[in-house]
Order: C-alpha cells, then sequence, then structure tokens
C-alpha cells in the first residue's frame, strides 16, 4: 500500500514538471516489480486520469501492446485483478490517481 502511494506521488511530480512521458494522452506505464528474486513478475500499471474507466484503459493497452486482441475478454481480466484494489471496490467507479494493474495479455480463441 505504501508503494503505491509513493508511486502515485511521483507520478503526479514528474506530470506536473513535465518530465513523465506518457505513451498515450493521460496514460502513464509503470514497470512494477513484485518480488525480491531474479524470476520476479514484472507488470504494467496505469494511473487512472481524469474520464477513465477501465474498459478505456483496457483498450489503450492493448491498441499498443496487441491491437488484434479483442477487448472484452482482456477487460475482464482487469477487473479480476484489480477490483480488490479499488478505492470504491466497484470497477464501474473508479478515481483518478488510482493504479490499475495491467494482466498479462492472454491470447483468447
Amino acid at each position: 500500500m505504501g508503494r503505491s502511494l509513493i508511486i502515485v506521488a511521483l507520478v503526479g511530480l514528474l506530470m506536473a514538471t513535465g518530465v513523465a512521458g506518457a505513451s498515450a494522452p493521460n496514460e502513464v506505464h509503470l514497470p512494477v516489480t513484485r518480488g525480491d528474486t531474479p524470476e520476479a513478475i514484472v507488470k504494467e500499471e496505469v494511473v487512472v486520469q481524469r474520464g477513465d474507466h477501465l474498459w478505456k484503459i483496457s483498450a489503450r493497452h492493448l491498441q499498443s501492446h496487441a491491437p488484434d486482441q479483442p477487448v472484452a475478454g482482456y477487460w475482464l481480466d482487469v477487473i479480476d485483478d484489480n477490483v480488490a484494489h479499488l478505492r470504491s471496490g466497484d470497477p464501474d467507479l473508479i478515481y483518478p490517481g488510482e493504479v490499475i494493474s495491467m494482466p498479462e495479455i492472454n491470447e483468447r480463441p
């Protein structure tokens, strides 16, 4: 929890000073390492901006990483990975500054 707060504060500072680059308007990707081993999982995280919702975030992420993948299945994965950590507990209600973890993109049939 403390690490997320530090990341959000750092991103806000970087964006305010114009140092942070974003791959899409209002989107910041942050690499995050889980664990202390060399085999640790690295996930991208997105800081929610005003006007964002999980479908829009999922679609932007897929567009930049796997444009041929359908959004619907991946959007459900994003919800599953994040619903327990959302301030509201409701995937339809997210707030600017919340950090959304982007799950691995799995190919769907």
